[in-house]
């Protein structure tokens, strides 16, 4: 197969996939993760049962997706920052702002809803969706403030201890208070405001004078 045959058959087989992941999602914030099944999934998406086995496996699998594409997305931009070498100020402000707004989005809240609604009859659903999403998301922010502790821009001992604290203030309240209904979605102002107060209390405990 020559090369452009390959490229696009690649182009084709990622739009099929995030086409199937999209339908998923809306879905799944209509109607929940029980009255989502693959029929209504293949009717939204226009693809087959097969493409749904061939890419995820089944409907377990498409939600492990969701999440970890999300994920992936966040370590991926807080790896792009640090290559840009930006300063921990700015990187940490960007990926602060990029988080909560990826994470409060409605789609995003109705996974995690579904996740633990689901996790009661699938119980691996819970682990696999805490290592594909908050586990990776912290190993890449750790891996950033050992890098930063080395260049002498911070003083971290525990890299992995401050990626779960400054998780912790970032999302804690915020995305608790979203997923059980008694928070809207903030707009961009306020997500802003509380993504650089979060970065701005991490930094006066843990910069380098």
């Amino acid at each position: 197969m020559s090369t452009v045959l390959s490229k696009a058959k690649g182009s084709r087989n990622e739009e099929k996939r995030t086409a199937i992941l999209t339908a998923t999602a809306d879905l799944i914030v209509e109607r929940g993760y029980d009255g989502t099944n693959l029929d209504a999934i293949c009717e939204r998406a226009a693809c087959s049962k097969t493409s749904i086995y061939q890419y995820f496996g089944n409907k377990e699998g498409l939600l492990t997706a969701l999440t970890e594409d999300t994920a992936l997305g966040l370590s991926q931009a807080l790896h792009a920052f640090h290559l840009q070498d930006m300063n921990v100020e700015e990187a940490l402000y960007r990926y602060a702002r990029l988080t909560l707004t990826q994470l409060l989005d409605e789609k995003h809240i109705a996974i995690v809803r579904a996740t633990i609604s689901a996790a009661w009859k699938y119980p691996q659903l819970g682990s696999v969706y805490y290592a594909v999403g908050p586990l990776m998301v912290q190993s890449a922010l750790a891996q950033y403030f050992e890098a930063q502790t080395r260049a002498g821009i911070l003083k971290v001992s525990d890299p992995k201890a401050a990626a779960k604290e400054f998780e912790g203030l970032l999302l804690w309240d915020r995305v608790l208070a979203q997923i059980v209904g008694a928070r809207s979605r903030p707009e961009k102002a306020e997500i802003e405001a509380e993504a650089d107060a979060a970065v701005q209390t991490f930094l006066a405990r843990y910069r380098v004078p």
